[in-house]
């Protein structure tokens, strides 16, 4: 698996910063407190509700990125993963964390990584996606993660160590939060800890990743995806290292990647049923293409980009689906350098490549991924009256593809770009009752709201954003003005009341006591 950056940016941010457990709290970090430090493990409740604070002291420092069409992929890929780990007792209805309390969350940063935080939220680099070979490679870093959570390797590590443990979470989160405005500091920082990190954490992560490739090799056998990703990607990572030598990444130099677990890894693919037929999904494929496209915004970056797409073009190889694929990438490469002729140029191409009889199936899966762009290149072109009436019309069986709330949430946009704000504020209110938990959405309902001198709503949607940053006592001030606005009617004020009671609820339950210690 490759190095979870948290407990060596953690300890490294301690033994630069020296930061004592209550000066983190002043600090600004809103950790809950842990319990009592007599216990060895953390129970399931403090394990969530410590993940949850972590993941949204993320989201405010802006790691944590706005892209639900790669978030669904993840979570629709992994479901699979969850089921299967049900099914090996790993995951037990009625006991401990379910399937459904996962969260996979994508970070935007080239840098190949992934890692877990309490209370089964998972992080996933979008560099770790680009550099994946095969589905089969990023499904088995998605799988080792989901084995740290259910064999609770961090809430052991908190739970023996309570108070330390507490300040290495915060100060990865001030860690976190210094990458959001300057990346060099954040590496300084990272830099500084790495001889601290592998000397006290060493011995304990060999454990922990071993049990882990064990888990995740068991996860990927039984829900479909080829275990050899697994070896594959161990082989690729020690080749990297024994090339770059020193220089390797920290992830690299940090992580204890051994030859024992590279063996064992390989040994036990004679355990496991043949898998050589597995082949990536389309989506994989077609999210990756474009997550490459996205990757290096910089005008060299794209003209390499584009240059390396061009090039692939040429090759005789390159089959009718894959040159649509990298047509695909070359449509989204010219939408982020608003290009938007060429952006339809390389679209109609596709359109082209896939009317074909022989890809009739592929176009219909691949249809909501390829009208999300289309929609996008029509924004750029300034006709967001046309996307605004296209996504109106979506078909009801894109229900359950990948691209469906990514699609809804463009919708949002296409109406206010189109000054269609009623039409707007609707499309947003349905899609915030259908996903609460999209702060982004939010901002939107609320900013639509807003120029509609919508008061009261207007408050309500900027309470419930702060109460997924974490900022409890900003919502509920915003609930109370949404109270007080003159346009709040009695089924509102009604709602209101019990929103309020709720928050009341806990923030009271989290908030930390005047002798209780963090």
């Amino acid at each position: 698996m490759l190095q979870k950056p948290w407990p060596c940016l953690a300890i490294a941010c301690f033994a630069l910063l020296g930061l004592p457990v209550q000066a983190v709290a002043q600090a600004g970090v809103n950790l809950p407190a842990l319990g009592e430090s007599n216990v060895d493990e953390l129970s399931v409740s403090e394990e969530r509700r410590l993940g949850r604070s972590v993941y949204q002291e993320l989201m405010r420092a802006g790691v944590v990125s706005n892209d639900p069409e790669v978030e669904d992929y993840l979570h629709a890929q992994s479901w699979r993963l969850l089921q299967a780990a049900l099914s090996q007792g790993h995951l037990v209805r009625g006991a401990f964390l379910q399937p459904e309390e996962f969260e996979f969350f994508v970070v935007r940063d080239r840098s190949i990584n992934a890692f877990a935080i309490p209370g089964g939220y998972i992080g996933v680099h979008t560099g770790l996606i680009v550099q994946s070979q095969s589905e089969s490679e990023l499904m088995s870093v998605l799988a080792h993660e989901i084995g740290h959570v259910t064999q609770r390797h961090i809430s052991r590590m908190i739970g023996q160590q309570r108070q330390s443990s507490g300040v290495m979470l915060a100060a990865a989160i001030l860690a976190a939060m210094a990458a959001g405005s300057s990346g060099d500091a954040a590496a300084g920082i990272l830099s500084l800890g790495q001889t601290v990190a592998v000397r006290e954490q060493l011995a304990f992560s060999r454990e922990a990743e071993r049990e882990a490739d064990r888990v995740g090799f068991g996860l990927m056998s039984q829900a479909g995806f080829d275990p050899a990703g697994q070896a594959r990607l161990f082989e690729r990572l020690a080749q990297a290292s024994r090339l770059m030598e020193s220089d390797a990444p920290s992830w690299l130099r940090t992580h204890p990647l051994t030859q024992e677990r590279i063996g064992e890894s390989q040994s036990r693919l004679g355990l496991g049923r043949a898998t050589s037929a597995v082949v990536d999904s389309l989506e994989f494929q077609w999210l990756k293409a474009r997550l490459q496209a996205q990757e290096d915004r910089s005008v060299d970056g794209q003209a390499r980009q584009r240059g390396r797409l061009l090039d692939a073009l040429t090759k005789s190889e390159v089959g009718s689906i894959d040159q649509a694929r990298l047509f695909y990438a070359l449509a989204w490469l010219a939408v982020e350098a608003r290009d938007f002729s060429e952006a339809q140029r390389s679209l109609q191409r596709v359109d082209e490549l896939l009317g074909r009889a022989d890809w009739r199936d592929q176009r219909n899966l691949l249809a909501p991924l390829i009208e999300r762009l289309r929609l996008r290149v029509l924004l750029g072109q300034g006709r967001a009256r046309e996307a605004l009436e296209r996504a109106d019309r979506l078909p009801v069986e894109w229900r359950t593809a990948v691209s469906w709330r990514a699609l809804q949430r463009d919708r949002i946009e296409f109406g206010i770009e189109a000054k269609e704000s009623v039409r707007a504020l609707a499309h947003a209110k349905a899609y915030v009752s259908a996903h609460p938990k999209d702060a982004e959405a939010w901002r939107l309902y609320g900013s639509i709201a807003e120029g509609l001198s919508r008061r009261s709503v207007a408050h309500w949607a900027a309470a419930e954003r702060y109460a997924l940053l974490g900022a409890i006592p900003a919502a509920i001030e915003q609930l109370e003005a949404a109270r007080r606005a003159a346009d709040t009617d009695f089924l509102s004020l009604s709602q209101i009341d019990a929103r309020l009671a709720t928050l009341r609820r806990q923030w009271q339950a989290e908030k930390p006591k005047p002798n209780e210690r963090r």
